[in-house]
């Protein structure tokens, strides 16, 4: 069969349609809309910048800037696809000082939404302009004169014009989350800019300009907005030829997704890389709690030609010319900052309540030789029902839980009172209760930096997503082998997120299962999850498992009565 057989013919598609089909390439969603207008108005030198969005811009997405604006004579162009200011060769490709270069987002915009531009340029004595397209077609434009200026754009009932678009929408969560995650890393990457940020009719967050020498203050504005503690983050840099790399990080810690700030930036773009990421988390492991992960920020600042842009269409990918000095310059400063800290006197990083030093009370080894008849010998040297199994002198406080494993599945926790604890079953059932509670609450899921993809054949499994996607657990199907994990919910450590996620999916994808129940659940649990996991479990997951309802069946209180009893004949 062949194309000439049906007679058929190539045209070429009216103006209209290649709008709407480029709106659709570039304007994934509202983040990345708004992704493109940030570093227009950044392009244009703005100082200052004022975001408002109403329903997550689906309403309504306005930026207003005080850069330095375009005269009317440039206006109608600014909406023309691939015009821009920013390119006049080739070569200019490969040597980027602007953020927005392709010229195709007011473009788009304005083939699939309703959208209204006001400008002054910076001579006053020109005239600025305004302009109205709706939905490709140009209602208004006229000529007009501020007194200050500057850009305003406003964007209302944005895919008005493309309907077909709004099925890919995720859920509102997820597309404040994106929108967040893009605003913040502008917000952090400029801090010479101030940012004015209003969700619909709520406070504005107001993040002033600061001095520019050192980000700490900024990514403290932004981490710490309440308390605003710049001592909370450790800074290092490290500097070789022309390359640049500046690390940030916290010293609080967190659990889960939504609670993290990860950013990596190079020469002020934001840009995304797994290998970079799991870097910062390998080096600064010995820093972190155990299972847990604070805030980060990674300022990377090479030759403009040594880097190339172009990789992905939404410009989050780089390809660095010398990517071994960059992850050299990045692992070195990670490990100065580090050890830098160390430095410091242990009170004064206990002092904080804030993660600091995750310390191990016990070495490999003395956890493996440790077992029932070494307790024996403790019990018999020791005199009255008053024992102690552990040595406290080098936890952080006199209350601190100390947790000791016997076996794989058993280990011993001085909670202020002696456990011995079944820790298979324990952790089975806190987290088949968090889910169960996590399904009746209004919480909202924390979206992954990086989407985990797990092998699942098309069946069964897709007719349970929203299922999954009501536990916490957002997926996509990738194509016919895999699904890809795009939201978690709070409670999940990042340590076990892909054997917890995976027992439970192939949980609900059995043939009887049509729904999530708990006990179902807890019993499919403990025949499948693995036994060599439960040592990747964090120690504050098992404190605070310990502290929730009905577990006394999981941790038996381990009186000097009860210890003697194991050991007689």
């Amino acid at each position: 069969m062949t194309l000439a057989t049906h007679n058929k013919t190539i045209e070429i598609l009216p103006e209209h349609i290649i709008d709407q089909i480029k709106a659709g390439e570039v304007l994934e969603r509202p983040a990345s809309l708004l992704k493109e207008l940030i570093e227009n108005s950044l392009d244009a030198g703005s100082t200052e910048i004022y975001l408002h969005l109403i329903e997550n811009g689906m309403d309504l997405l306005s930026i207003e800037d005080n850069g330095h604006g375009m005269n009317f004579k440039n206006l109608p162009y600014a909406f023309l696809r691939h015009a821009t200011s920013k390119l006049k060769t080739f070569e200019d490709l490969y040597r980027l000082h602007s953020f927005g270069f392709r010229g195709e987002a007011l473009a788009s915009v304005a083939a699939s939404a309703r959208l209204t531009c006001t400008t002054q340029p910076e001579d006053l004595t020109q005239e600025g302009g305004k302009i109205i397209i709706n939905g490709g077609h140009t209602e208004l434009l006229i000529a007009q004169r501020s007194s200050t200026p500057g850009t305003s754009i406003y964007i209302k009932d944005l895919f008005f014009n493309t309907p077909a678009r709004l099925k890919f929408i995720k859920s509102k969560t997820s597309e404040k989350s994106a929108l967040k995650k893009i605003i913040y890393s502008f917000v952090l990457s400029n801090p010479q800019v101030t940012f004015t940020i209003k969700w619909d009719e709520k406070e504005k967050e107001i993040f002033k300009a600061v001095d520019t020498q050192n980000n700490s203050e900024r990514i403290a504005q932004v981490y710490f907005a309440r308390k605003s503690e710049s001592n909370n983050v450790v800074f290092a840099e490290q500097t070789y030829e022309n390359y640049n790399v500046k690390v940030y990080f916290t010293r609080e810690t967190h659990s889960t997704p939504q609670y993290r700030h990860h950013y990596l930036f190079v020469n002020k773009r934001f840009f995304q890389d797994k290998s970079l990421h799991s870097a910062v988390l390998r080096n600064l492991d010995s820093f972190w709690h155990f299972g847990e992960s604070g805030h980060y920020v990674v300022e990377i600042n090479t030759p403009a030609e040594d880097i190339d842009v172009n990789v992905h269409p939404n410009k989050t990918q780089i390809k660095f010319m010398r990517s071994d000095v960059v992850y050299s310059l990045l692992v070195t400063s990670l490990k100065a900052g580090v050890k830098n800290l160390l430095a410091e006197s242990p009170a004064t990083i206990n002092s904080e309540n804030h993660g600091g030093i995750a310390q191990s009370f016990f070495s490999r080894d003395e956890n493996q030789s440790f077992d029932l008849m070494n307790m024996s010998q403790d019990l018999q040297s020791s005199t009255g029902e008053s024992y102690n199994l552990f040595n406290r002198e080098s936890a952080n406080s006199a209350e601190a839980p100390i947790f000791q494993h016997l076996q794989d599945q058993y280990l011993i926790a001085d909670i202020g009172k002696h456990l011995v604890v079944d820790l298979k079953k324990l952790i089975i059932h806190y987290f088949s209760e968090e889910l169960h509670h996590f399904l009746l609450s209004d919480e909202s899921a924390g979206p992954l930096l990086i989407s985990e993809p797990f092998k699942m054949l098309k069946g069964k499994i897709d007719s349970h997503l929203e299922d999954l996607k009501n536990l916490g657990f957002e997926f996509d199907r990738l194509n016919a082998e895999y699904i890809v994990l795009r939201t978690i919910p709070r409670f999940l450590p990042q340590v076990l997120l892909f054997s917890l996620t995976e027992t439970l999916v192939h949980f609900i994808s059995q043939p009887k299962v049509e729904t999530f129940e708990r006990s179902a659940f807890k019993k499919y649990f403990e025949e499948h999850f693995p036994l060599s996991m439960l040592t990747n479990v964090p120690e504050h997951i098992i404190e605070k498992a310990l502290m929730s309802e009905n577990t006394s069946e999981f941790a038996i209180e381990l009186t000097a009565d009860r210890l003697k009893s194991l050991f007689k004949s």
